[in-house]
């Protein structure tokens, strides 16, 4: 549940909780499972983990004024200027790889994603937060209606689709997206 100080996953989430500090501290993932600590993560842990993974994206060499990112990990960037397509698409592949290290890395993605299902489900009663998201692409035109948990997984790993660093780099595509969590 979101609150004044963050979201709160005591209540609802505590099993969820349980089992991403294993999961970190078996990682070594320490700076998020100091996060977890106390079961709520406000906005100011979610801005210094932002800013851990883009300092970890400039230490790969992006530019990290072409990188925006939302509150809950959504990251676009701009490729680099004056890249012909080809550079673009090859820029675009690595980005996205680095950015999957980088998100994974000091346990990012494990926070985003709480904080996220804390935000779209707060009573976590059951429903898959995934189809929640995948309906609100739908809604926001998107995706098609067709588009599954499946799709929303291959794309998820691939950084295709909805993931797509270069779409989203379209601010009004990155409005629609966020507006989803």
């Amino acid at each position: 549940m979101e609150t004044a100080g963050g979201y709160d996953l005591n209540a609802h989430y505590a099993a969820e909780l349980r089992q991403a500090r294993r999961t970190l501290q078996d990682d070594g993932a320490d700076f998020a499972v100091g996060i977890l600590e106390d079961g709520v993560i406000t906005q100011s842990e979610l801005a210094e983990l932002n800013d851990h993974v883009l300092q970890c994206l400039g230490d790969l060499g992006h530019d990290t004024d072409s990188i925006t990112m939302g509150e809950l990990g959504e990251i676009s960037a701009r490729p680099p200027s004056g890249a012909s397509q080809a550079e673009s698409a090859a820029w675009g592949g690595t980005f996205n790889q680095d950015v999957k290290t980088c998100s994974t890395r000091d346990g990012a993605q494990t926070i985003w994603q709480l904080a996220s299902a804390a935000e779209i489900n707060p009573d976590n009663d059951g429903k898959d937060a995934r189809q929640i998201i995948i309906d609100c692409y739908v809604k926001q035109g998107l995706v098609s209606e067709s588009y599954s948990i499946d799709d929303y997984e291959r794309d998820s790993r691939a950084g295709a689709g909805p993931f797509d660093a270069g779409k989203r780099a379209d601010a009004g595509f990155r409005q629609k997206v966020e507006a989803c969590g």
